[in-house]
């Protein structure tokens, strides 16, 4: 009995350390106020529209949208670029204060020591988008989305930060130096940004030109009658391992709108053109884009701070001296 409960009374101790010491500094208030203030002048400027628009007499659902949209991206813009200074100095910072061997040396795991760092981090950033939403709740006071789609939005910045900060950790875990750890993190992020954004459409464009080539050489191939012979639409569904495009689809779904012709209803507007021909609107993957691209990149998460537990085990390789041995 006693070793079961002393088995449910364990704490992660890096985890209570980092929320009872480190959530007191007054750093977490001073980001939370200069987030805001940066949000502020969009807020200032949707009044401004309101204002506007009654005077002109109706409030168009168009200033609403706009926006949602700039709430949502630049807050995804100063996410990406504050999370990995935050993050990647987790652990490399135990190893500039010598105090890593010392967790070490306790009874906490490697997998443990990760966990704690990474969750510490991980909720101060989930407070920092808890600050925003009095701002983005403005929308939803003048009826232009549910509340649903509000928490919507709000987890997938939640699923955003957690999936960057999974990649300062494990930085910051295989350098000892933070500096280096922090631009190796930037460096990655917009890498893996930039090619996750452009694959699918590279993936699409080869699919069209070698349906080009095929429909108009017809000495080789006179029995295709079809300009879109070759069935690669679902090569774009990788693109759902893209950030960007997982917040383009939750905005677009919590707005649903088309503005000046262009529509603005996440990932599923692709279908039904000429880069996505036999997708329809009503195909599930693409209306589950965003709950697909949330479970893959929580599952990314979780590999990666596996990761970064087995290279900060110190006895890994003695495990596999002994093994052969």
């Amino acid at each position: 009995m006693s070793n079961t409960k002393t088995k449910k009374n364990k704490k992660n101790a890096v985890l209570f350390k980092e929320m009872t010491m480190d959530m007191k500094r007054a750093k977490i208030m001073v980001i939370m106020l200069i987030i805001n203030l940066v949000l502020a002048p969009i807020a200032v400027g949707f009044f401004i529209g309101i204002g506007t628009a009654g005077m002109q007499g109706a409030l168009s659902y168009r200033v609403l949208a706009w926006y949602l949209i700039a709430m949502v991206y630049v807050e995804a813009t100063i996410l990406l670029f504050i999370t990995p200074a935050i993050t990647a100095g987790s652990v490399s910072l135990e190893k500039e204060r010598q105090t890593l061997d010392v967790l070490l040396t306790t009874r906490m795991t490697p997998w443990e020591i990760i966990k704690g760092k990474y969750f510490s981090n991980l909720l101060f950033l989930s407070l920092m988008v808890l600050s925003t939403f009095p701002l983005l709740a403005i929308v939803f006071i003048y009826g232009g989305i549910s509340f649903f789609h509000l928490i919507y939005i709000g987890l997938t910045l939640f699923v955003f930060i957690a999936f960057i900060s999974c990649f300062g950790v494990f930085f910051s875990t295989a350098t000892k130096n933070t500096v280096l750890s922090v631009i190796l993190t930037y460096i990655f992020m917009l890498f893996y940004i930039v090619v996750t954004m452009a694959v699918p459409f590279i993936l699409m464009l080869i699919v069209a030109l070698l349906n080009e080539y095929i429909y108009y050489d017809k000495e080789i191939f006179a029995f295709i009658t079809d300009r879109h012979f070759l069935y690669g639409d679902p090569l774009f569904l990788s693109g759902t391992l893209s950030p960007v495009y997982m917040i383009f689809d939750a905005v677009g779904n919590s707005i649903g709108y088309e503005i000046d012709g262009t529509g603005i209803q996440g990932m599923i507007s692709f279908c039904d053109t000429d880069m996505l021909p036999h997708f329809t609107e009503r195909n599930l993957l693409m209306k589950a884009w965003t709950p697909i691209s949330m479970i893959e990149m929580l599952l990314i998460t979780f590999g990666v701070l596996r990761l970064s537990a087995v290279i900060l085990n110190p006895v890994k390789g003695k495990k596999r001296k002994k093994k052969g041995k």
